[in-house]
């Protein structure tokens, strides 16, 4: 009997719709528990990268279930929109009920639904290393004659900064091939025997006969030709067991790095590990040859790509340096140590870039052109970290000492940089000249192991008056470090007023912790600030605030949500110089406050309504990771 997938579809998303109004989704009985926000899994291996959510609330909004993002090689394109099984019964009615999603393992993904007469649908979605994303549908309970109908939808035209068309879809002797005007050849195969498979316009659907207990599984392989998207399918043709395959490669790789380790009393150890391993996965899976988009959900785009954050990526690469995955620490400073990313001047990055590493402003009306020059300390310290593990420099001087000169160049007569750094607008920002002094400090030691000692003299010259200038941020009456401000609001296009006046605005900002992490020596002003910061900031139980505005509505709703990179941030200064026993509270509140696979989005609103769009966010996910990461290793202590 043959359905038209179109019809199939948009039966489906209506039932959803309905569904959505009902129920929020929850992780299935059989996964370890997500939070209660709505979100996406991140599934990949480095090369491929699929977005993939059942979630209810997902769903209504985007009209694609399952696979609703894939990307192959880098984010310049996105090829699939859905890829769905659906459950027919004997009389052709699709079967529909209530789902739970969630993961299954860390790197898979598991929804579960209950239909009629007891029967159980479980759909399962995973990577592997051979540049294929699996999805796997098993049935169990009383049926007979039920069929499965798989259904994927790929995108005929893809439009950024240029068009890409699906110029081929055609069928091979046990597969579905399909080549876009990019070269990118992708090949959806069915691995047990016995299904049909139709082809429509740009609809690839697979459907047989379902059998009780017996696990039908359908793989969507991407490639430079067809002929290596033929070689890898019958590579995998030999895998007796495609998930436990995933499951070896994915254990190996997580344990290639540092695991964190607590004592066996601590209760909820096997909880942390989970959370540690889903979050620091997705980050893995959302690496492309060293691009990490800050969100890749479908919030932060321009021209339908999503954006490349100099600040987000290297944030990401701290956590794989901290816990011993150096390959995609590798990958992403290579990246932007490359000659293909242009500067804004000689050292100087641009604040975001698109896939095509093009320097342009977000899809939201945020500047490309703001002065981010926290980006020069991340990258000096990471170059530095990782040659100091493996004796090898990811960059010649050099580059280092360009990123260097630009930082002490740019230091104004307040003995201080003004920029943007970490927050939305410009000013004197104390994470910012705390991590910068903290590069230049470690960009002296580098330049006198080189035997340049004139720049080792000038680096730390203005490593120490940047820190004897930091004073100048920090707010007496409330005792914390703050963003010293000329202005509280922004242009009417969205780009920062930089010209100085007399007042100056003392505006708290909590992204002051990154500042230590990134190297400073603490001291007691950030004693105090963190102080602040838990009496001041902390609102939905345990979630902390970003930043100060002076307006109300625009940044002001945006800085007073809670976020999770500055709740992670506060909960690893806890854990390095603090009490762990906040730490521990705001890692709690990280994972009760998780999307429903167990990832981290950018915020939750401030009144507790709703978590932002970019749920999960990149960042977010890999300052997690090192929260639970800083934190078991204070238990141990």
């Amino acid at each position: 009997m043959k359905r038209n997938p179109y019809i199939i579809y948009f039966t489906l998303i209506a039932a959803l719709l309905i569904a959505s109004n009902k129920t929020s989704a929850a992780a299935p009985d059989n996964a370890a528990a997500g939070g209660p926000w709505k979100g996406n899994a991140i599934l990949g291996n480095g090369r491929i990268c699929a977005v993939y959510s059942d979630d209810p609330r997902i769903e209504s909004a985007s009209g694609g279930k399952g696979i609703q993002h894939l990307y192959y090689r880098d984010y310049t394109a996105d090829y699939v929109s859905s890829a769905f099984f659906n459950i027919y019964d004997d009389g052709g009615n699709q079967l529909t009920g209530k789902s739970s999603a969630g993961l299954k393992d860390f790197f898979s993904a598991l929804t579960t639904t209950r239909l009629k007469n007891d029967v159980t649908e479980n759909v399962t979605c995973f990577a592997l290393p051979e540049d294929a994303v699996v999805i796997s549908l098993a049935a169990d309970g009383n049926f007979k004659d039920y069929t499965q109908c798989f259904n994927l939808f790929l995108r005929k035209k893809i439009i950024t900064d240029r068009t890409t068309d699906l110029t081929e879809l055609k069928k091979g002797n046990d597969f579905a091939a399909a080549k876009w005007s990019n070269n990118t050849v992708l090949l959806a195969a069915c691995m047990e025997a016995g299904s049909s498979m139709e082809l429509k316009d740009s609809v690839i659907t697979i459907s047989g006969k379902l059998v009780p207990g017996k696990k039908i599984s359908v793989v969507i392989i991407l490639a430079e030709s067809l002929r290596k998207a033929e070689d890898k399918l019958e590579s995998l043709k030999r895998i007796k067991d495609l998930y436990a395959s995933a499951l070896k490669h994915w254990e190996d790789w997580i344990n290639k790095g540092r695991l964190p380790v607590f004592k066996n009393d601590f209760k909820k150890k096997n909880i942390y590990l989970d959370f540690f391993k889903r979050t620091l996965y997705s980050v893995k899976a959302a690496d492309l040859n060293g691009q990490i988009p800050a969100d890749i959900t479908g919030q932060f785009v321009t021209n339908n790509m999503p954006q490349l954050y100099p600040r987000d990526a290297m944030m990401c690469a701290r956590v794989f340096l901290l816990t011993g995955h150096l390959e995609e620490a590798e990958q992403i400073i290579k990246f932007w140590t490359s000659p293909g990313i242009p500067h804004k001047s000689p050292g100087e990055f641009f604040a975001r870039y698109d896939a095509y590493s093009k320097a342009v402003d977000a899809g939201s009306g945020a500047r490309y052109n703001e002065p981010e020059w926290d980006a020069n300390g991340y990258l000096i310290q990471l170059l530095d970290e990782y040659h100091a593990k493996t004796n090898i420099w990811l960059a010649g001087k050099n580059f280092i000492y360009e990123l260097a000169d630009f930082l002490v160049g740019s230091i104004d007569k307040s003995g201080l940089l003004y920029e943007g750094g970490i927050i939305e607008w410009t000013g004197y920002l104390p994470a910012t000249n705390m991590t910068c002094s903290a590069a230049l400090r470690t960009a002296s030691r580098i330049a006198d192991e080189f035997g340049d000692t004139v720049k080792a003299k000038i680096y730390l010259k203005a490593s120490g008056t940047i820190s004897t200038s930091l004073y100048k941020t920090y707010d007496k009456k409330r005792n914390t470090y703050t963003d010293l401000r000329f202005h509280g609001v922004k242009a009417a296009d969205n780009s920062s007023i930089s010209t100085p006046t007399y007042d100056t605005l003392y505006l708290w900002d909590t992204s002051i912790n990154f500042g230590i992490i990134w190297g400073y020596p603490n001291n007691i002003e950030m004693e105090n600030s963190n102080n602040f910061i838990l009496n001041n900031t902390v609102i939905l139980n345990g979630g902390v605030q970003y930043f100060e505005y002076t307006e109300k509505g625009g940044l002001s709703d945006y800085g007073s949500c809670a976020f999770f990179f500055t709740t992670a941030a506060s909960a690893e200064y806890q854990s390095l110089y603090g009490d762990k026993k906040t730490a521990k509270a705001q890692i709690d509140w990280m994972i009760k406050n998780s999307n429903v696979y167990g990832l981290m989005p950018e915020r939750i609103y401030g009144n507790g309504s709703d978590c932002s769009e970019a749920s999960p966010l990149s960042w977010c996910n890999a300052e997690f990771a090192a929260s639970v990461y800083e934190y078991s290793k204070s238990t141990l202590k």
